[in-house]
């Protein structure tokens, strides 16, 4: 995993799923392998966007372009499940983009993942 102004980025990812989990209620069980496949999605991609900027590759902007496609991957495969609404979909995705937007804050010092409401 990257290290960046000692933050390990790699561990959001049980927060991330905590969060997530609270969100989800009793659709957890539906959505729970689900949700662990976005969130390492979005850990990937937020290790590369972190390399990225180590090798001045990427700036805030660009970053914030490239992960809001993965917002929107996200919300269609939270949406492919039956039993998930919009606003449930909503609502785990922003669960957990607090937590890596919080951990992004402070390895990379910019603030990602948008939050939107439903």
């Amino acid at each position: 995993m990257t290290t960046l102004n000692n933050t390990e980025i790699g561990d959001v990812l049980a927060d991330a799923m905590a969060s997530a989990k609270q969100a989800a209620k009793d659709s957890w069980p539906a959505v729970s392998e689900l949700a662990d496949n976005i969130a390492r999605s979005i850990l990937i991609d937020l290790e590369y966007i972190a390399r990225q900027k180590l090798l001045g590759q990427i700036d805030e902007y660009g970053a914030k372009l490239f992960l809001e496609d993965q917002r929107m991957v996200a919300r269609a495969r939270l949406r492919s499940l039956a039993i998930v609404t919009l606003q449930l979909a909503e609502d785990i995705i922003n669960a957990m983009l607090r937590v890596f937007n919080a951990a992004a804050q402070k390895a990379l010092g910019w603030v990602l993942f948008p939050l939107s409401p439903v």
